[in-house]
Formats: structure tokens, C-alpha cells, sequence
């Protein structure tokens, strides 16, 4: 068995399909700009600490403490569900941090409402962050 044949989510992972690629691409392209005049930076697939042996998201927003203030993973309807309960272990130890799980088959947005602790759906609301000026889904393209 292979290192990545037990592979359950954030984190060590096959490479991402293109479809996975180009919404990751499509969002560091056209949010990086207004994070970092905010002196945020936006790093892609990069770990949670500097630990090179933790967590790593698709996409994190970090302040100049290298921080975590939003996490974002992105991936296909059949492991939306699968994606966000590995987020739980993020949620504890980042509490104060964003949470969304982009679904780009589906292009459905999931962001975790830190007041109720529960996932709510671009379906039910538009999900924004406290750093960008637009709805989060906007960044995808």
C-alpha cells in the first residue's frame, strides 16, 4: 500500500484534477491583490504552522504572524461532505480563523458559521469574508 492509496483529505493528497487546479488558480489570481493591502498573505497548499508535517488546505489567508485567518479546501460533490468534517480538526485548533469548502462541480460554496457552529451553503446565503469586498464565490471566476 502506498502512501497516498489511504488518502482522506487535507493534506498529503494526489494531485488535483485541472477543474480542481483552475478554481484554486482562479481564486489566488483574483483575491491575492486585496489580501495582501491588507498585509495578508494568501499561499496555496501550504501547512497550517510551520510544521512541514501538518495540515496543508487548498488556499490559507494568514496575517504577519503567519497565523491562519481563512482556510479554504476545495474539491468534488462526492468528498464535500468527507472535506468538511476533516475541517473540524481546523476549527479547533484555529477557532477564530474562516472556514470555506468549495464544491466546483456543483459550484456550491460551504463556509462554517463560527456563531451558530454549523456549515451553511452559498444555496441558503451569500457567504462572504471579512477580508474581501465581494461574496467568496466571485473569486472562483
Amino acid at each position: 500500500m502506498g502512501l497516498l492509496d489511504d488518502y482522506s483529505g487535507i493534506g498529503m493528497s494526489p494531485r488535483p484534477q485541472w477543474k480542481h487546479q483552475i478554481a484554486m488558480s482562479n481564486f489566488h489570481t483574483n483575491a491575492c491583490t486585496e489580501l495582501y493591502q491588507q498585509g495578508l498573505q494568501l499561499l496555496t497548499e501550504a501547512t497550517v504552522t510551520n510544521d512541514w508535517n501538518d495540515l496543508a488546505p487548498d488556499l490559507v489567508v494568514f496575517d504577519a504572524h503567519f497565523v491562519p485567518q481563512t482556510v479554504i479546501e476545495i474539491t468534488r460533490t462526492y468528498q464535500a461532505r468527507a472535506i468538511i468534517n476533516k475541517c473540524a480538526e481546523l476549527i479547533e485548533r484555529f477557532p477564530d480563523a474562516e472556514y470555506f469548502v468549495y464544491d466546483y462541480e456543483q459550484r456550491l460554496l460551504y463556509g462554517f458559521d463560527a456563531e451558530r457552529q454549523k456549515w451553511i451553503t452559498s444555496d441558503e446565503y451569500e457567504l462572504f469574508s471579512q477580508y474581501l469586498a465581494h461574496p467568496v464565490l466571485a473569486y472562483f471566476g
